[in-house]
This record gives C-alpha cells, structure tokens and sequence, in this order.
C-alpha cells in the first residue's frame, strides 16, 4: 500500500481487515508500552466477534461500553461492527445516575466497562443489563472471554445500512439523546476526507497521537482517520497534557485531534517543561470555539504543524465544514472562521422561525444536509422529527456565510443575549477577552435584568501571577467591542465548568443568576 494511499471501504467492519490483508506486520495500535500489528488487531476483531456472539448479540443489539481509552476498545468495536451490532460508548466522567439513564435508554444487550465505573452503579442500585463484564484480567472479564475465542472472522456481513455506533449527545440542554450513525455514513464521511487529502502524512513514520475519549465521536473518527492512512495509533487512556508533552519528545512525527481547553493545556504544559513543540505534524481542532489569541500561540507553539479546523456536530457524524491551512495565516479574515462546507454536504444559514434562507452576512440557525447526517435520535421520534426537517439537520448554532463563502459561527442560538433589543453574541466577546494577556478563558453569559431584559456577564480565569480588575477588563474591551456588548458584572473564578468534550457548560455558569 502507497504510503499516501487512504482507505475507504463500504463498511467499518472491514478497515481493519483490509489493513491486515495488505501490511500484517505494520504496527497499528500502541497502547502503554504494548504494540499491536494490523493482523494481531484484525485477530483481536474477530475474537471479540466470537466473544459478542458467544453472549447472545446479534445484528442491531447495542453494547453498552463504559471505560477510558483501553486498547481492548478497537478489539469491541471492529469485532461489533463485523457481526452488524452496535457499539454504545457511555460518557464515563458522568455521575452514576447519569450513566443510570443512558444504560436504560440505550436497551444495551450487554454491559461491559472498568470495575471503578460499574461498581458505583451497583451501590446506587441502577438497573443494569443481566450481562454485564469488567474489563479488568481474569476469569469472566471481556478480555478474558475475547482471548479464549476462535480468531475465524464471522460469516455475517452487515450492511451499509445497519447501524455502526451510537453515540450519546453531551447533554448540556436536556438528558443524552442517543445519536444513531450507520456504516453509509461513516463510508461517506470517509470518502469525502480522503477526497480533501484531511490528515494525509508526509512521511511514513508519522503516528497519531490519540487523547480524545472513545464515547465522543471525534475521539471514534480520530482513530478510525489514523487506520485509513496506516499511521499507528499512540492511544492515551485519557487527555494527559504532560504525557503529550513528553510524546513530542520522541522522534515520530505527531498529528492529533484536540479540543481548544486541551491545546491550552497543553502550551501551559511545554512552557512549564520548557519542552518545544517542533514535533507536531498536523494539529486538527474542533467541538469548540478557538479563541485567535490561543490560536496564534499554538501555531506559534508548533511551527512545524499544519493546522486544520472542523465544524459539525455528532449527528452528521462529526464535520460538515473545514478550515485548511492556508486559511489559518496571520491576517487572514477566515482564521477565525468554521471553515468552507466539504463538497457533497450542503450547509445554509436559516431563519430560525420560518425556516427560510437569510443572506451572506445575516445570522441565522445553520442546517446541513450530506449522507452523513444520522439515521435518528434512538427511541427519540420526537426529538428526531424536531432536529430533521427534509433531511436537513437543525444544529442549534448561529452563524452566517461571508461572501467567500467560509461558514462563521457566532454561538448557540440558545446562548444569544438580547439586552435592549440588541442581540449579543458571547463567542464575540469571549474572544476579545482571550487577547488580553492576564486572561486564561472567559466565558460569557446573560442575566436577567428588569430594564434591559438581560445583561452582559463575564466569567473570567485569570493566568496564575497575573493581576485583574473589573475595570482593567472593561477598559480592554472598550476599543473592541461596542458599548452595548460590554460586560455589567464580571466575575473571577479559578476554572470553568467543562463538560469532557471540553465545551463550556453555560448551564451550570448560570446557576444562581436569577434565572
């Protein structure tokens, strides 16, 4: 297989087959010292296939899995996807009656997770599946059970309509809605990024360095990306800005899917190790807004990286749009932008009421449309007829286009602030205060006020040694926003509320305002 070569294959069962086919010996996955060869990983798929059939699972049937970023994850999810079942990744930094709910939701056929997860649920009494295994060595954990199958891949070939994965919304407006994606659109979703070169390595010793958590459907992509272009996955067990650090010692050239909190953490990190960044290939960002301030350090950071930028959502399995690049230089306009729509999805701005198109310039709710977008909410009918209208899927986001076309989003349409009439958006103002150098994050929200109908607040943390006043923060954002934008209250806390696909948790910030 050419290096440059990127795999497309109609299902996702067979990616890790046809990697096995074409390099046996190549390494595929590196997990905590341990590495594995595509054939190894290939047995491991087919053991786990075994391993699933051996528990009564059959096409369709969701697998409940609950544990950080194990090796044993990939075995589960090709060995699911060959036999046609579901895998259903659960948030494990929930709280156990949160994971409670998604269990029920989900009618998962079987239960597998770590012991310190499982335990606090059996403590609360939560109902369960009656097939539920640790994954901690030993007789009865799913490691165990997978070692002892047969590695025969199964005779049973899923189709491109069946059901891949089911992913579990963050939350932050209402309970988890299970997201339901099928091998026709993860095939799609594949195409399409090896029709842009999305990820391509420049050299063949180039790994993917893998901290995003496997129930977020960038940390599936992330990994799924890397296999399609034969780079070994560097799998972390969890988000570990000093151990990324430390990766970017090594020799191997590093590309990575972060989130904006995690590249933050990560230059704090290299700034406190007095550790350089040069290693980094490719850095590719998203599932927040990118403050430009925190950009132009990162690239700074790591100038030998490109940057790539992508924007959607899980129920279009991920992204619709994409920022190159070139489109991230200094001076640039689009820097700050979503990025352009990949070719084949259909992207437009609408009024959220009617539904009707607004033009270039004009904020509105943005749609998408691709043979990505999911099958539905599970057991959701309700939810799924709200959020697709004429296969279009209702993200919830403002935005709007420029007149090049580049995708801007300004906020959820939710967190819009309407003070005397005038419609604010905090992502405005929250990058305005990233460039201030005593601010480490800012979020802003809305408050409830008799006289304008809400105001402006600001939640600011500070960089530790830095001093900061209320009136220090208005007089920097004087001259950069208008007048009616500024903040009324301002508020310093030491962090904020982050759900763990590292977006601000808004809810929690308005706790206590009057709301």
């Amino acid at each position: 297989m050419a290096e440059s070569e990127i795999l497309t294959p109609a299902l996702i069962g067979d990616l890790v087959e046809e990697q096995a086919a074409r390099a046996p010996e190549k390494i595929g996955l590196v997990f905590e010292g341990r590495e594995f060869t595509y054939a190894e990983m290939n047995e491991r798929a087919n053991k786990a296939a075994a391993a699933l059939r051996h528990l009564g699972v059959s096409r369709g049937d969701r697998v409940a899995w609950l544990a950080r970023n194990v090796a044993v994850f990939w075995d589960a999810l090709f060995g699911a996807a060959k036999i046609g079942a579901v895998m259903t990744p659960i948030n494990w930094r929930l709280a156990p009656a949160e994971i409670a709910q998604i269990l029920e939701d989900s009618k998962a056929t079987i239960f597998v997770g770590e012991k310190d997860f499982i335990d606090p649920l059996n403590a609360i009494g939560a109902a369960t599946p009656e097939t539920t295994l640790t994954l901690e060595t030993g007789a009865g954990s799913f490691d165990a059970l997978v070692d002892e199958q047969n590695a025969v891949a199964p005779a049973h070939k899923p189709s491109l309509d069946d059901a891949f994965i089911q992913l579990y919304t963050s939350g932050t407006t209402g309970l988890p809605k299970g997201v339901v994606l099928s091998n026709r659109a993860y095939k799609m979703n594949g195409e399409l990024g090896a029709e842009q070169r999305i990820l391509a390595p420049k050299s063949a010793d180039e790994v993917a360095l893998h901290a995003l958590p496997h129930f977020h459907v960038a940390g599936v992509n992330f990994g799924l990306m890397a296999m399609a272009r034969s780079m070994p996955i560097l799998q972390l067990r969890q988000f570990d800005p000093v151990g990324i650090v430390e990766a970017a010692k090594g020799a191997a050239p590093l590309n990575s899917f972060l989130v904006p909190a995690m590249i933050m953490m990560i230059l704090e990190a290299a700034k406190q190790m007095q550790t350089p960044l040069g290693k980094f290939a490719n850095v590719s960002y998203g599932a927040a807004p990118m403050p430009e301030a925190l950009l132009d350090a990162a690239m700074a950071a790591m100038p030998n990286a490109t940057f790539t930028q992508f924007y959607g959502a899980t129920e279009n399995c991920g992204a619709v749009t994409f920022l190159a690049h070139g489109d991230h230089a200094r001076g640039k306009k689009q820097r700050v932008a979503a990025g352009r729509p990949w070719p084949g999805t259909e992207v437009k701005v609408c009024d959220p009421e009617s539904g009707d198109t607004v033009g270039a310039g004009e904020t509105g709710e943005v749609w998408m449309r691709s043979g990505a977008v999911m099958d539905g909410y599970w057991g959701r009918d309700d939810a799924t007829a709200e959020a697709l209208v004429d296969g279009w899927y209702r993200t919830g986001d403002a935005g709007y286009f420029d007149e090049n076309g580049f995708l801007y989003v300004c906020d959820r349409v939710k967190d819009m602030i309407i003070s005397g009439g005038e419609n604010i958006y905090p992502a405005e103002i929250e990058n305005a205060l990233a460039q201030h150098p005593a601010v480490l994050e800012a979020a802003i929200i809305g408050v409830p006020d008799e006289k304008w109908g809400e105001i402006v607040k600001a939640f600011i943390v500070k960089r530790a040694g830095t001093e900061l006043s209320e009136d220090d923060v208005i007089a920097h954002l004087a001259d950069r926003i208008a007048k009616f934008k500024l903040p009324r209250e301002v508020s310093f806390i030491g962090a904020l509320p982050r759900n763990p696909s590292g977006k601000i948790l808004k809810t929690e910030l308005r706790k206590g305002q009057g709301e």
